[in-house]
C-alpha cells in the first residue's frame, strides 16, 4: 500500500443526472416486469413480484437517503433489476447493461481526491491518473482552491471540501515548490 504525504478531497459535484438515469432505469424495469406479469411471459410470477418489490423498496430507500442529505446509491436496485431482466426471455443484453450500470454507479460517485507525494500527483478518478512532477508547471492551494497548471497548458482547479489552515496551506505549497524545483 502506498502512503501519500497529502490527500486533498475536493467538493463533490451534484450527481443529479446520474441519479435521474438510475431512477429512469428502475422505472423502465418496473414497467417491463409489470408488462411481463400482465402478458404472462413468466410461468411463476412470485419471483418477478419479489424482484419488483425489491427494486421499488430500494428506490424508496434511496429517496429517503437523499431527503436525509446523504448520497443515494441505486446499485443494489439496479442489480435486482438486472436479475429481473435476466429472467425475461430475450433480455440478456438489457440485463448486462443494468449490471454494468450497477457496477459503475459507485465509481462515478466517488469523491474527487488528489494524492500528492514525491512521485507526483495521483487523481483518484475512474481510471486513476498519475501526473509526475515533470509534467506540472505549478501547483498550489489558495483561497480553498487547489490549482494544478500543467506544461501542456492544461489546468485543473477544484474547490477543496474543507477550509485549509494557513500553516497547512504554506506547508503544502512549500512541498510542491520543492518538488517542482527538483524536476524542472
Amino acid at each position: 500500500m502506498r502512503l501519500f504525504d497529502y490527500i486533498i478531497v475536493c467538493k463533490s459535484p451534484d450527481f443529479k443526472n446520474v441519479d435521474r438515469v438510475s431512477q429512469l432505469m428502475l422505472l423502465i424495469n418496473l414497467m417491463a416486469l409489470s408488462y411481463a406479469l400482465y402478458a404472462g411471459l413468466y410461468p411463476s410470477p412470485a419471483l418477478l413480484i419479489a424482484i419488483m418489490t425489491s427494486v421499488a423498496s430500494w428506490w424508496i430507500f434511496c429517496v429517503y437517503q437523499k431527503i436525509k442529505g446523504g448520497i443515494p446509491y441505486y446499485r443494489l436496485g439496479l442489480v435486482f433489476a438486472s436479475w429481473g431482466w435476466f429472467l425475461l426471455p430475450n433480455a440478456l443484453l438489457i440485463a448486462g447493461i443494468y449490471l454494468i450500470a450497477a457496477l459503475f454507479e459507485r465509481q462515478v460517485k466517488f469523491p474527487y481526491e488528489l494524492a500528492v507525494d514525491p512521485a507526483g500527483v495521483l487523481v483518484n478518478t475512474f481510471p486513476k491518473k498519475l501526473y509526475p512532477w515533470a509534467e506540472i508547471n505549478n501547483m498550489l492551494i489558495k483561497d480553498d482552491y487547489i490549482t494544478i497548471d500543467f506544461k501542456n497548458n492544461k489546468l485543473i482547479q477544484k474547490q477543496i471540501n474543507e477550509p485549509v489552515t494557513e500553516t497547512i496551506k504554506n506547508e503544502f505549497n512549500a512541498f510542491c515548490a520543492e518538488h517542482l524545483a527538483k524536476n524542472n
